[in-house]
């Protein structure tokens, strides 16, 4: 016999819920369940919230804070863990989960250890070194945006562009950022901008990759080395803009600037156009200001320049100097004339001088000059011999002669 439907009573999702919730924990009253912790959360009350998974499934978790205070360990991400526990049931929101009673560290899951090789590979191809980066350009003119065209990251950006620098053209290049899949969407998205400005097709000042927050499986495809080969590989300065501020992936660590938000990657490539204006106002009146002063000095200047005599009579410095040359002209030729009279004095003086001393004046007084043929002056007798010429001069001429005998010694 078939029940027939419509005669059944219809239960409410409450007595539902409530039901499953029942059951789940009468049958998993205590579980030991082994697996690799993420999304942990510190809530200000003091439990624990976080999630167990391994390579096929992911289990919700909670420990409140009586058990969380006795815990030896604080868990992150990536830590592989045994949690002893119950199952059971959360009505607000349908799901079922762990109510954790005590953890222990087992230690690195197999996700987190490769996601450390994978960065300590990257680390020795020089991905993330600080001096490969690329600076933003100051006043962008074509922005690239990689991010999903349903999602309010791409909705905060252009806002925030629109607002502060929509002088700035926007290219927005759809593709999915989480999920199988999206990594290589991503990348090839990146690959194919980069192709474009390099070939000058589309010139771009920045690519910005952008995403809202999530939890770390969410976020996964920004942790993966296609993605990271992409963005070093960019002609193209990338910007990451991927989660929250806490969050940090590989994508942050290659690209050239990584931003908190993506709101906040619009905030540092974009300059706020309002200041610009504001900033340009206030130099105008410095310019204006600053050029009135020196107009200002310059007249002074200039006043105080026509007021000296050269400039109100610029031809009576020039007459008073040509004065100035006539009278030293005139008293150097002075000078000069008294300079030569003196010289004639002088030279006449010492030819009275000459005169006096010379041997014709001694001539005159009825003296004579014999030389020999040579020329020398003959002051002895005994310096001839007979047969040399002797040469005699008197006041009014030469006598020539010859020695016919040795001379004598007069007594």
């Amino acid at each position: 016999m078939t029940l027939d439907p419509a005669a059944r009573k219809p239960m409410t999702v409450s007595a539902l819920t409530l039901s499953v919730k029942c059951r789940l924990e009468e049958f998993y009253p205590g579980v030991l369940v082994a697996g690799e912790v993420s999304n942990f959360t510190h809530a200000n009350s003091g439990h624990w919230y976080f999630s167990l998974k391994d390579a096929g499934a992911t289990l919700k978790c909670v420990m409140f804070r009586g058990f969380a205070l006795r815990a030896r360990f604080d868990p992150k991400d990536g830590t592989q863990v045994i949690a002893r526990g119950g199952l059971t049931l959360y009505p607000q929101r349908g799901e079922y989960q762990c109510l954790v009673e005590e953890l222990t560290q087992q230690g690195v899951g197999s996700a987190e250890l490769a996601l450390r090789r994978l960065k300590e590979k990257l680390l020795q191809k020089g991905y993330f070194a600080p001096e490969r980066k690329r600076r933003l350009p100051p006043y962008p003119r074509r922005i690239a945006l990689i991010a999903s065209p349903t999602g309010a990251a791409i909705r905060d950006m252009l806002q925030i562009l629109k607002v502060r620098w929509p002088l700035a053209e926007v290219v927005v290049r759809p593709s999915r950022v989480q999920g199988d899949g999206a990594a290589v969407e991503v990348a090839t998205a990146v690959r194919m901008l980069s192709g474009l400005h390099a070939t000058r097709k589309l010139p771009l000042s920045a690519i910005v990759v952008g995403r809202g927050g999530g939890s770390s499986q969410d976020l996964a495809a920004f942790n993966e080395e296609v993605i990271a080969d992409a963005i070093f590989d960019s002609a193209v300065p990338v910007v990451s803009a991927v989660g929250h501020e806490i969050d940090v992936c590989i994508a942050d660590m290659v690209a050239d600037y990584r931003a908190l938000t993506p709101s906040e990657a619009m905030t540092q490539l974009c300059p706020d156009r309002g200041e610009m204006l504001d900033g340009l106002v206030d130099t105008a009146a410095r310019l204006d200001d600053a050029v009135n002063a020196r107009l200002a000095l310059a007249r002074e200047r200039l006043t105080r320049m026509a007021d000296r005599p050269a400039l109100r009579k610029p031809f009576e410095r020039i007459r008073d100097s040509e004065q100035k040359l006539d009278d030293w002209g005139a008293r150097l030729s002075r000078a000069a004339e008294r300079r030569l009279t003196r010289s004639g004095e002088q030279v006449a003086a010492l030819a009275d001088q000459l005169e006096s001393l010379s041997p014709l004046n001694v001539l005159k007084r009825g003296f004579s000059l014999t030389t020999l043929a040579d020329g020398r002056l003959l002051r002895s007798a005994g310096e001839v011999r007979p047969g040399d010429t002797l040469r005699t001069r008197t006041p009014d001429g030469v006598v020539v002669s010859t020695v016919t005998d040795r001379p004598g010694v007069s007594s």
